[in-house]
């Protein structure tokens, strides 16, 4: 008897007719969102995770409703170059979101003598936090599709952290640490 391994890996392969090219935009952002990894223009790849198997279950038939063909697959193991490939290229990916990410933030700190004191105008002050919530908003989302522990987290939670010197207390969504997930015991 054969036992079953269960899968590792989700592959979505899908075709759309040509003509309007709305449903491939919309499934080409609905995957980077995701943190798909591209095999070929008409296939992507995403760990085994029953979460991600009913995104790509519900993306195979937004493909069908516009008249093309998807298939998810379950794949139990790839051939050890091929699924080096696919980390490696996974992480790449995730690793510039963090660098991008990062930049920004840096950005924001080179602005430092711009930003406003707690006595100034309040729309100036809320400008400030707005940005620094969606510093903090960015990197969550990025942290989520991030499954395979790519470089550049550490660096770019701690670069958005420096950021909170410039906190107004205006918005409750601001946290005190961008990545409450992290180990912070060597800061």
């Amino acid at each position: 008897m054969t036992s079953i391994s269960a899968p590792r890996w989700l592959v979505l392969t899908w075709r759309l007719p040509s003509g309007s090219s709305t449903p491939r935009v919309n499934l080409w952002r609905t995957l980077r969102r995701l943190g798909a990894g591209l095999l070929t223009p008409g296939a992507a790849i995403l760990p085994f995770r029953d979460d991600l198997q009913e995104q790509l279950d519900w993306l195979a038939q937004e493909v069908e409703e516009h008249d093309g063909d998807a298939w998810v697959l379950p794949v139990v193991d790839l051939g050890e170059r091929e699924e080096a490939r696919v980390c490696k290229r996974m992480r790449a990916d995730r690793q510039a979101e963090y660098e991008q990410l990062r930049s920004e933030a840096r950005d924001f700190l080179e602005r430092a003598p711009q930003h406003p004191g707690p006595h100034d105008d309040y729309s100036r002050r809320l400008r400030t936090e707005k940005e620094l919530v969606a510093l903090q908003r960015r990197f969550r989302k990025i942290r989520a599709r991030d499954y395979l522990g790519a470089h550049g987290r550490w660096e770019a939670a701690l670069t958005i952290d420096r950021c909170l010197a410039f906190r107004q207390g205006i918005s409750a969504r601001l946290t005190q640490a961008t990545d409450d997930q992290l180990d912070r015991g060597d800061e």
